[in-house]
């Protein structure tokens, strides 16, 4: 068995680590104890802190200050903009209709199904075998009752980029008023964020997947769209998310954006050329390796999803750590389900295919040796557990 003293992490899609400039800042508002909505000194202190936050995460994504809502996760972010739009449309009206895909996650899919079950009527729109989205065949979806379409802007297990300016471009057209909200948690740090550019009236974001703190979400809210909270027993963040605001998570999240979205070019022709050598040298070394998801122009630039015929994913996943080398099956949100993944599914592959699928997400500082140590560590993998037919 071949063993490294240090581990290579390619999980970036569900949780990255703490940047050195997030751990600072974080750090330095751990003494930042005061309640923000009080009125005394150290109060005062929370408050100047939370707002700086707030506006440099606004400029951060071309918004206003008083747009940016913070959340305790990007979960709660995205059931934030789903419930807190439909839910008073559906008390107003019981014929609403929303759209999204059928490869979104599961925190998109989850509240939309709870809403279902209170009569909005949700369509899910299917992808191309590639995982590539025809804006067209989304927006001929939209009927008279449609109010909200939901599109996350880069998939979290294909990696599918999402063209979401042509989809608002479409969702504009249309005669009547529908809000239009995408999860960009997996974006920032390999696309730049611009909430006008995209046309969005919500925008989820989340603190672990761009090299800040876990427990932090945010929600872009468009000045003027209407929205009523999920939590309630608070008027903070305007009345809309109650709860007190957790300062040094928030000025650790506004850093990491920030950091984001500097350089995103310059990473992202870095990082996919790791990429794309990393799968060279897979189908080097396994020849009959099936690859999911868009090709590489349509792809965001640190994400492989792969399939091993006769190698199940979750053993895999498990050898692989054992080498020293963390990576995933899915979304870790999923995790559990012993059903394949529904993003795999909805490519139209087999149910023994998507089974076998393992997703590889790197880190923007991955390296070559790193890919050439993924691929040893995968290949020892199939000498051990690899079934043939």
């Amino acid at each position: 068995m071949m063993f490294w003293k240090r581990r290579i992490y390619a999980d970036a899609a569900a949780a990255t680590p703490l940047s050195s400039r997030a751990k600072r800042e974080l750090l330095r508002l751990l003494g930042v104890y005061g309640n923000a909505g009080a009125l005394h000194s150290e109060a005062q202190q929370a408050k100047k802190e939370l707002e700086k936050a707030r506006a440099s995460i606004a400029h951060s994504i071309g918004a206003h200050p008083d747009e940016i809502v913070f959340t305790a996760s990007g979960t709660e972010a995205n059931n934030l903009a789903i419930g807190g739009v439909l839910r008073p449309l559906l008390r107003q009206d019981d014929d609403v209709h929303a759209i999204t895909l059928s490869i979104e996650h599961q925190s998109i899919l989850e509240p939309l199904y709870a809403l279902q079950r209170d009569g909005l009527e949700v369509s899910e729109v299917g992808v191309q075998p590639d995982g590539t989205v025809f804006p067209n065949t989304l927006v001929e979806s939209i009927k008279p009752t449609t109010r909200f379409v939901s599109v996350q802007l880069v998939n979290s297990e294909i990696g599918t980029i999402v063209p979401l300016k042509e989809i608002a471009k479409g969702v504009r057209r249309a005669k009547q008023r529908i809000y239009l909200h995408t999860d960009a948690s997996q974006a920032p740090l390999w696309q730049e964020i611009n909430v006008e550019k995209l046309g969005v009236d919500l925008m989820t974001l989340d603190g672990q997947k761009i090299l800040g703190p876990k427990g932090i979400g945010v929600l872009y809210i468009k000045r003027g769209t209407p929205i009523e909270p999920i939590l309630w027993g608070g008027s903070q963040e305007s009345g809309v998310r109650g709860g007190t605001e957790n300062i040094p998570h928030i000025g650790a999240f506004a850093v990491a954006l920030a950091d984001a979205q500097k350089g995103v070019a310059r990473r992202v022709q870095k990082v996919s050329d790791v990429r794309d050598y990393l799968w060279s040298e897979i189908k080097k070394a396994i020849p009959d390796a099936i690859w999911h998801g868009p090709q590489k122009e349509e792809r965001v630039a640190n994400n492989i999803n792969i399939s091993i015929p006769g190698l199940d994913g979750e053993m895999a996943v498990v050898s692989m750590d054992t080498l020293g080398v963390a990576l995933s099956t899915r979304s870790a949100c999923s995790t559990g389900n012993e059903e394949p993944s529904h993003v795999i599914t909805a490519l139209g592959v087999e149910k023994s295919i998507a089974k076998s699928a393992i997703r590889i997400t790197l880190l923007p500082g991955a390296t070559r040796g790193e890919a050439r140590r993924i691929v040893a560590a995968l290949t020892e993998t199939i000498g051990r557990y690899r079934i043939r037919a």
